[in-house]
Formats: structure tokens, C-alpha cells, sequence
């Protein structure tokens, strides 16, 4: 049992960084936040929830009739990562 804390431990606390959500710095958003949410719909998702982390726009909806979690830059619109 004592193993599993020495192995395990130090796997959770290096798989931190890996689980974290990306952060996006800058001053003001470029792109509306309403901007964002058409296109995904454009793209053939519904959104469930959308709002704002870490400087970040991000949607929880369905594409493909599948759960997504997405994040996107608010000064370019781009998508920077997709769960």
C-alpha cells in the first residue's frame, strides 16, 4: 500500500500541468464573445454553456453528436484547444 503512495502520488502532482486549461493574456476581447458561439454553431455544434476562463472563451456543447469542451482566444477567435 506504501508503494502506491510513492508511485502515485508523485504521478498526480506531475499530470497537473498536463490537465490544465490554456490561459489567454491580453487586454481587451477583439472578437465578441456572440462571434465566437455563431461559428460554432455554423460549424454544426450546440452550445450548452458558454463564459469566460482564464481570459478564455469557452463552450461546452455538442458536435457531432459528442460532448465538447472547447477554448478559444477572445483577440483572434482562433480555437486553441478542444476536450
Amino acid at each position: 500500500m506504501k508503494l502506491l503512495y510513492v508511485v502515485g502520488l508523485p504521478l498526480v502532482l506531475l499530470a497537473g500541468p498536463v490537465l490544465a486549461e490554456p490561459s489567454c493574456q491580453g487586454d481587451m476581447a477583439k472578437v465578441p464573445m456572440w462571434q465566437v458561439a455563431k461559428s460554432f454553431e455554423e460549424q454544426g455544434g450546440a452550445i450548452r454553456e458558454m463564459k469566460t476562463a482564464n481570459g478564455c472563451y469557452e463552450i461546452y456543447g455538442e458536435q457531432a453528436k459528442q460532448r465538447v469542451e472547447v477554448f478559444y482566444d477572445p483577440q483572434t477567435g482562433t480555437e486553441l484547444e478542444r476536450e
